[in-house]
């Protein structure tokens, strides 16, 4: 299992541009880079000047869940900030109707802080968890006065996670 990952609920006729937003509040990023989903070996982007890929793209503002897999359990790779290489392995584990009365997206379950935006990627990520979990380290105060500053939370918290997605539709 990954060090870090959540368990959201949408519904299926969200689209890969808001999954994405989603993501990141869930993460607790600020959406500072660009992104991709990989499916099936096709690439969904939203696309920009910022752009240069030589292969074809999706625009992952056309495209919903429920079109995309419509047999499921499936699989799929969300990619983000490719300086880092955030890469995700997403999961849909099921594709079913909205329960009445029940908001969507929220956020069930998932395990620690996000790693603040720009902070390296995953290895840079695992040794500055470890330095932050030692106020004893020598780097501990100048890396703890950084995360800081990159809206870094020290804990992971599903109810905050889900406030943080659903402010995103407004």
């Amino acid at each position: 299992m990954p060090i870090v990952w959540r368990t959201i609920l949408v519904r299926p006729e969200v689209k890969l541009s808001q999954l994405h937003r989603y993501l990141q509040a869930a993460m607790g990023w600020q959406d500072y880079h660009l992104y991709s989903f990989t499916i099936d070996g096709r690439m969904y982007i939203v696309r920009s000047r910022a752009w240069d890929v030589d292969q074809k793209v999706y625009d992952a503002r056309r495209y919903t869940l429920a079109r995309l897999f419509p047999v499921i359990p499936a699989r799929f790779t969300y990619l983000y900030d490719f300086g880092d290489r955030w890469e995700h392995a997403i999961e849909v584990e099921g594709l079913q109707p909205a329960e009445f009365r029940k908001q969507y997206p929220v956020c069930i379950a998932g395990a620690e802080p996000c790693p603040p935006e720009d902070c390296g990627g995953p290895e840079v990520y695992r040794e500055l968890r470890a330095i932050l979990r030692n106020p004893n380290d020598a780097e501990f105060a100048k890396y703890s006065e950084w995360a800081t500053s990159q809206h870094y939370r020290s804990r992971f918290d599903p109810k905050r996670a889900t406030w943080e997605m659903r402010a995103v539709r407004r």
